[in-house]
């Protein structure tokens, strides 16, 4: 994945809440997954193992955060289990088709995260940030990004 994309994702997370930020981990775990197939059908098994190992890792964090009093949880964890295994056995036997099955079912549950980010009106989980602005400038089609500072002036750790 591209250091501008990555960067991309880091602003976002900055300014998102928790529902947020799931949607934000889903997102860059299918731009990895595609990336990772892109690059395993090149032949380019290194930066295909690299982009599959940041898919894994993307969907760990996601059975990390499940809250497992709630039913639905279960459900999700032995989805995101069998996404796992299927990267895992893709990138072990150097089968592009099998990330396709985990692409699929992180996909499928992209837009009902979506639905709950929507309705979720709670604050960002990172406090002390800056606000990001961003809009179109004079210039033809060119997107000019500015920071502003809103609040306490004094970002990092607050003792």
């Amino acid at each position: 994945m591209e250091k501008e994309v990555l960067q991309g994702y880091a602003t976002r997370v900055t300014q998102a809440n928790r529902s947020e930020l799931v949607v934000i981990v889903i997102e860059a775990a299918l731009a990895s997954i595609e990336e990772g197939r892109t690059c395993l059908d090149c032949g380019n098994i290194d930066d295909a193992r690299k982009e599959i190992e940041r898919a894994k890792g993307l969907i760990e964090e996601l059975m990390r955060s499940l809250d497992m009093k709630y039913t639905i949880s279960h459900y999700l964890r032995q989805l995101y289990i069998y996404a796992y295994r299927e990267l895992c056995q893709g990138i072990a036997k150097r089968d592009s088709s099998l990330f396709k099955h985990s692409f699929d079912v992180l996909n499928g549950l992209l837009p009902s995260f979506e639905e709950v980010a929507k309705q979720d009106n709670s604050a960002p989980v990172m406090a002390n940030t800056e606000q990001i602005y961003a809009g179109l400038t004079y210039g033809r089609g060119s997107l000019n990004e500015t920071t502003a500072m809103t609040g306490n002036l004094n970002r990092g750790f607050e003792a």
